[in-house]
């Protein structure tokens, strides 16, 4: 009887540890303070009208840790579009135009590491409500190739601190 209720405690004790330990590392991830960039699954998006000669692509992406510098955050969102590469990814039809956005949002409250869209009946929650967490973009297309970098920095209510735009390489403007 006593083996028996022993083997019970330890199945009991399991049950509840392995969950814990499962939860201390879903925190210690959170909480490692690397910077890291992946792309927000199911938010692609390519789109336009037959009669319209351009395809826009849209990739949305969410970045961990970000870099409160602003050229390190450009610096790191170019690094990360060198090593990713999306023209390849959608083909536009003969005489028709592409135009990239890609999008990086930071983690918040609003919009989680896990965050998915939601087209439920009586609300949505798309990415484009999460404006607040924008904090990088990079625009180009086939017919202007020169890559624009707009990086923010944004108070924790999403309010514009500051902003800087780059073509290339070239700071073209800073707002405050």
């Amino acid at each position: 009887m006593i083996k028996v209720n022993s083997r019970i405690m330890i199945l009991i004790i399991s049950a509840f540890l392995i969950p814990l330990s499962l939860t201390a590392c879903a925190k210690n991830e959170k909480s490692s303070g690397e910077t890291k960039i992946f792309e927000i699954d199911n938010t692609r998006e390519a789109f336009g009208k037959s009669d319209e000669i351009t395809v826009t692509v849209r990739r949305h992406y969410m970045i961990l840790h970000p870099p409160k510098d602003l050229a390190q955050l450009k610096e790191l969102v170019e690094k990360y579009d060198e090593d990713h590469p999306v023209e390849g990814e959608v083909q536009a039809k003969e005489g028709k135009k592409r135009v990239f956005y890609l999008q990086f949002y930071r983690e918040s409250e609003d919009l989680p590491r896990d965050w998915q869209p939601d087209e439920g009946y009586l609300s949505t929650d798309r990415i484009e409500h999460h404006k607040n967490d924008l904090i990088a973009s990079i625009k180009w297309s086939d017919a202007d190739p020169q890559k624009q970098f707009y990086c923010m920095d944004k108070s924790k209510e999403g309010k514009l601190i500051k902003e800087v735009h780059f073509i290339g390489d070239q700071l073209v403007e800073v707002r405050n």
